[in-house]
């Protein structure tokens, strides 16, 4: 989880379309725009110095993922987004992570632990720093580590869209204080891994992901 970026032509592999998605998700999340506000392909393309096309793809993936929806003669509408509805993507991810777990018992590999040793002292300077942004990203480094190690492409594909949400949820609504929050059960999910305590890990996963929403 936890990758935040400007919008630009092409950054970490995504494409243009998908960076504007994440903008305009993000301004639903903040509540820069609310259910029922239209989104005008025009102002958005103004805003992003792009053309309306990539605007246009991205209004589509979110019409896809039921965030927004077209109605005849009003355009492109913002549909309600709840707290239940990130509390079901939350427990989504809990279960991915499991899984993960699960699966990547065997798989770790002394170099493997060696890069989540580091990752994980990564995030808890981060956690130390308090920037909510920079923390994000350690500590999504550190659950995609997990999920790449369990090396199942299904689990990868339904973790990227469960991150997606998520992500955006932290950069608009977490503080220091919730970073601190999340970070002491992340710390003991980590380190159980590290020693190989699988149910732990497992156990962990939910601590720290209720700790980032209640």
């Amino acid at each position: 989880m936890f990758n935040f970026y400007e919008v630009s032509d092409s950054q970490f592999g995504e494409s243009l379309p998908q960076q504007i998605y994440r903008h305009i998700l993000k301004k639903i999340i903040g509540k820069e725009l609310n259910a029922g506000d239209k989104i005008v392909e025009e102002e958005i393309a103004k805003e992003l110095n792009t053309s309306r096309a990539p605007v246009r793809e991205a209004l589509y993936l979110l019409q896809v993922e039921g965030i927004v929806e077209r109605l005849p003669r009003r355009g492109t509408i913002v549909k309600p987004f709840t707290q239940a509805e990130i509390e079901d993507y939350n427990t989504l991810m809990a279960e991915l992570l499991r899984v993960a777990v699960m699966y990547g018992q065997q798989k770790w590999a002394p170099e493997y632990k060696e890069m989540l040793k580091q990752y994980a002292a990564d995030a808890d300077t981060a956690c130390e720093q308090g920037n909510v942004r920079e923390y994000g990203m350690k500590a999504e480094r550190v659950l995609r580590h997990v999920v790449t190690v369990a090396g199942n492409v299904a689990l990868s594909k339904f973790y990227e869209k469960a991150s997606l949400i998520l992500n955006i949820f932290v950069e608009v609504k977490w503080s220091e204080q919730k970073i601190k929050e999340f970070h002491a059960p992340f710390q003991r999910f980590a380190a159980s891994i590290l020693a190989s305590e699988y149910e732990q890990a497992q156990t962990s996963i939910y601590e720290f992901l209720q700790a980032g929403i209640k």
